[in-house]
């Protein structure tokens, strides 16, 4: 009967070789953590690249239908001046319950514009907005529309603590949101006088409790 004998050195070795083994498995998942944040910061930045380029091709397109019209005009002013690239509609939009009025609710939507490389800029042009309710169950409603002729967007511009936007006031009636769980669906379309260029933005307005309830 053979017996198996394991020296001293033996022995650390074989502990030293597990400890080893354990070492890298820790730290690869401390390299695995690494990557993963490195990887969500580079989508991000990706994303915001590629908004940034959404935006520089959008004011491009706009200078090219402006241009068309500007024959033998100054190709460098025609090509930095800033045009509208994009427009949005503020997440800190929401709904209203009106106490002493005849109209009982009102949407308060806040619309804000950028150029090609996403700096504010104002907005010269007419502006509609459609909101329709959306319930949990069934098809939208229609809760109203409203549209802005140019003077009426010019009038529309406000500074706040949050910044400069476009203020529009859309009433509503109660009845209209019906008794369900669901959000309003609210879509806006500028029309830019300068280039003919449309530009569009939505945003989800939460429907809060009703007062009294």
């Amino acid at each position: 009967m053979s017996r198996v004998v394991l020296s001293i050195p033996r022995l650390c070795s074989v502990s030293v070789l597990g400890f080893v083994v354990l070492f890298p498995a820790s730290g690869c998942d401390g390299r695995s953590r690494k990557a993963s944040a490195r990887l969500r910061d580079e989508v991000h930045q990706l994303k915001e690249e590629l908004k940034l380029s959404k935006h520089e091709i959008s004011e491009l397109e706009a200078k090219l239908a402006e241009a068309t019209d500007r024959v033998g005009g100054n190709v460098d002013m025609a090509l930095n001046m800033p045009r509208v690239a994009a427009i949005e509609l503020s997440p800190y939009s929401s709904l209203r319950w009106k106490m002493n009025s005849g109209e009982e609710a009102a949407l308060d939507l806040h619309v804000t514009a950028v150029d090609g490389r996403s700096r504010a800029i104002q907005l010269t042009g007419t502006l509609d907005v459609v909101a329709r309710f959306m319930p949990a169950n069934g098809e939208s409603i229609e809760l109203g529309r409203v549209s802005l002729s140019e003077a009426g967007v010019r009038d529309a511009w406000r500074a706040g603590v949050l910044g400069a936007s476009y203020q529009v006031e859309m009433p509503i009636r109660r009845d209209l949101l019906v008794e369900d769980q669901g959000g309003i669906h609210v879509s806006a379309r500028f029309t830019d006088a300068l280039t003919g260029v449309e530009h569009d933005a939505t945003v989800e307005v939460r429907v809060p409790a009703r007062p009294g309830e």
